[in-house]
């Protein structure tokens, strides 16, 4: 404040006119946990299309759905989701090893992530001339005159030729006015560990001076994958090829920035782990790049799903738990019913009938391949657990909601009809999850025209994504067409729906020559407040909203002002929300009413560091009120929810 000033002027005061401004979050982005053909483990990596999902994590594989539930994520409206892939820690990287400059070097390369894909990789390195030159007489073993220096600079790996002796080097120095290369640099102070002056060449007679570099070309399956030309190994230039084949760097997972979601890309498929002393025993045995280039066949991968357990979706859950912006969570492969596929086998490598006539070298087959490891088949007890944990995460953080999917024997057609779904959904009691039946047939790549069954919360989620852009997130996800299915697990009738549609279980089915939909919105709760999934999905976004946007009040002075600023905040949310049916009523009063004055923060409540506001809204669905308490204890505001309650209770104005 400027206070009272002395000396009469125009006096201009800035105010913070937006401060405390609140506005509706993101609630279309899933989480998704399972089982993948590559890609990191462990990591909420954030996917905006079905092909950079596949660039990352691969393609589909008969071991897991994962790749089925994003695909028909994206194909029925989602924007973005992040896929957390799990394995167990026997997964392995496959790798392989070859030495450089006439074993001076020694490089280890690996596939960019765990799994028996990475056996199916085959690079082959290739020696190329980046600059070649003929020296002239006068030369020492520290400096060497030439005809011309263009192509070479300091840190440049060259091959030193005269008749049958080779020498290999790194060049210190360039004195391109002189027309001279340095072998150690004229400066001592400036030398470098592996400066080596010349040695046995003859400096009386000329000698063949060529700058190498190595190119490393990629093929998965005898498919080219990349082509990285003209890396070094030598750690001083520009193109080293541990900089240009590496990982990008990891994403937390724990940002809401969205400029920050759009860092997921597609690594190298092979990474170059470590360069290392060619020289040294341990690299005795490993080949070395010829004059016409050497395949290798990367080996070793696992990718660590034959000893699956419950845990390790539980560990990929809890990846998901720090990712703030996730209001949607599904974990289809712990219903996983493996199948095994057939794998190309891996080409041996062909020479380049286009390359210089050289002495073939002798090809050697590949190792064999490994079988892709399936994982095994989880008992109910399982299942359970892991769906337990999804809803119990909900429940804690309150700013997300699960998409239960059914065990498979629940969801085909057999004597027992409906009652295993009915039995299953007994199992839970919350409004935090919302079960989905039966499963759903999907176009299948691997069986060539064929269907395959998956769990339908790939579909659901894509669908609650795209209401949730289109229409908000107080409209419930159905009774429109789902995208990429075409058939269903188990055929519904009218009464058999209406029993299950009782029991919680929201059924997919079409009838009347209708396609596929969803035909129910009901979560798993016994609490009739919290019967329907917008209501509870309403609440949740109003938690995180109220949450994220009431922070600034924390160390604000509780007073008449900062009251009055947060109530006509959460009004003015609370009225946007009423003008586009979110909530019902003929009067925003009925639609909703907050307090936050004196009655509700009395002088002891002041006295004690604490701020209280109080809303009722009366979500679309049902019509009745349902109660958020927001708190300032200390320094932090907290939510309580107090289920339905009348609107006089709360009283106030909007």
């Amino acid at each position: 404040m400027f206070g009272r000033p002395d000396t009469p002027n125009v006096y201009v005061e800035t105010v913070d006119a937006t401060r405390g401004q609140i506005a509706a979050l993101r609630t279309d982005i899933t989480g998704f946990v399972g089982i993948a053909d590559r890609g990191p483990v462990g990591v909420a990596v954030p996917c905006r299309s079905k092909r950079q999902f596949e660039s990352i994590f691969g393609s589909y594989i008969g071991g897991g759905y994962l790749a089925y539930a994003v695909r028909a994520f994206f194909e029925n409206g989602g924007k973005m989701c992040r896929v957390v892939r799990i394995a167990a820690v026997e997964a392995a990287v496959a790798s392989a090893r070859i030495r450089l400059a006439d074993g001076r070097f020694g490089l280890t390369l690996q596939a960019n992530s765990a799994g028996t894909w990475g056996d199916l990789l085959t690079v082959r390195v290739s020696p190329s001339r980046g600059g070649e030159t003929m020296s002239l007489p006068t030369g020492t073993i520290q400096t060497t005159p030439v005809v011309a220096t263009q192509g070479f600079e300091a840190g440049a790996l060259v091959r030193i030729r005269q008749g049958g002796a080779v020498a290999w080097r790194i060049l210190a120095d360039v004195d391109p006015a002189n027309r001279t290369l340095h072998w150690t640099h004229p400066d001592p102070a400036q030398r470098q560990p592996w400066e080596q002056p010349l040695s046995g060449i003859d400096l009386g007679a000329p000698f063949r001076v060529e700058r190498i570099d190595y190119d490393f070309t990629v093929r998965e399956s005898g498919r080219l994958v990349s082509v990285h030309a003209a890396l070094t190994p030598v750690e001083v230039r520009p193109r080293y090829a541990p900089d240009i084949l590496r990982l990008p760097a990891p994403l937390t997972g724990q940002v809401r920035d969205e400029e920050r979601l759009l860092e997921a890309q597609e690594p190298p498929p092979p990474v170059i782990a470590s360069i290392a002393d060619g020289s040294d025993p341990s690299w005795g045995s490993v080949p070395t790049v010829d004059a016409a280039g050497t395949t290798l066949a990367l080996s070793g991968g696992a990718d660590g799903l034959a000893l699956l357990a419950p845990a390790d979706f539980l560990a990929g859950m809890a990846v998901l738990e720090r990712c703030e912006d996730v209001a949607i969570l599904a974990c289809p492969d712990i219903l996983i019913q493996p199948l095994r596929v057939e794998r190309d086998p891996r080409p041996i490598d062909r020479l380049d009938p286009c390359e210089p006539c050289v002495e073939p070298p002798v090809v050697a087959a590949p190792p064999p391949l490994r079988e892709p490891e399936l994982p095994p088949l989880f008992d109910l007890a399982s299942i359970q657990q892991v769906q337990a944990a999804m809803i119990d995460q909900c429940e804690r953080l309150g700013d997300r909601v699960a998409l239960i999917d059914p065990p498979f024997s629940a969801s085909k057609n057999d004597s027992l009809g409906h009652g295993p779904v009915q039995a299953w959904r007994s199992r839970f009691d919350s409004g935090f999850g919302a079960l989905y039946h039966p499963w759903l047939g999907v176009p299948d790549p691997l069986s060539r025209g064929g269907l395959r069954l998956v769990p339908p919360s790939g579909h659901v989620a894509g669908q609650y994504a795209d209401f949730d852009t289109r229409l908000g997130v107080h409209h419930a996800a159905a009774d429109e067409p789902l995208s990429w299915v075409q058939s269903s697990s188990m055929r519904i009738d009218k009464e058999r729906h209406g029993l299950l549609n009782s029991a919680g279980v929201n059924v997919i089915t079409g009838r009347e020559g209708r396609t596929l939909r969803i035909l129910g919105a009901r979560t798993m709760s016994s609490d009739p407040t919290w019967r329907f999934v917008p209501v509870r999905r309403l609440v949740c976004m109003l938690r995180d909203v109220f949450d994220v946007s009431t922070q600034w009040a924390a160390f604000e002075p509780n007073n008449d002002e900062t009251r009055a600023l947060l109530q006509s905040n959460i009004d003015l949310l609370l009225n946007q929300l009423w003008m586009q049916g979110a909530l019902v009523g003929a009067t925003a009063d009925e639609a909703f009413r907050v307090r936050c004055d004196e009655v509700n923060n009395d002088a002891t409540r002041r006295a004690n560091g604490e701020l209280h506001i109080d809303v009722a809204i009366a979500p679309a669905v049902p019509l009745e009120f349902i109660i958020l308490r927001i708190g300032r204890q200390g320094n932090s505001f907290e939510l309580i929810e107090d289920g339905a309650i009348s609107a006089t209770t709360i009283g106030g104005t909007h």
